[in-house]
């Protein structure tokens, strides 16, 4: 799995957010709403603090598989942690994780 501290330039990252969107979404605006949230999380995981955390939680429980990724990525940046989230787990999984973040 690539981290966000493993990319040299985090801003490569909502360009292929936006080349993974188009070629996986035929609705234009569920695109769209997906990589401002990725462009929003890649800014808060180049300057962020655990501050910042709240912010990138609701991100978690996304629909969008991408957009669950960055955040997980975002997360680990910030706040040296996932508790125990993980982007690709079923829903149940991913709920109980998020839970621990409140």
């Amino acid at each position: 799995m690539v981290h966000l501290l493993m990319v040299p330039r985090c801003a490569a990252i909502p360009a292929l957010a936006a080349a993974l969107l188009a070629a996986c979404s035929s609705d234009s605006t569920s695109s769209a709403l997906s990589l401002d949230r990725i462009e929003a999380l890649v800014r808060i995981g180049e300057s962020g603090t655990v501050a910042d955390v709240p912010s990138v939680l609701p991100s978690l429980a996304s629909d969008d598989p991408l957009v669950r990724w960055t955040a997980q990525q975002t997360l680990q940046r910030v706040a040296g942690t996932t508790n125990g989230y993980e982007w690709s787990a079923n829903r149940a999984s991913r709920e109980r994780a998020i839970g621990a973040w409140h």
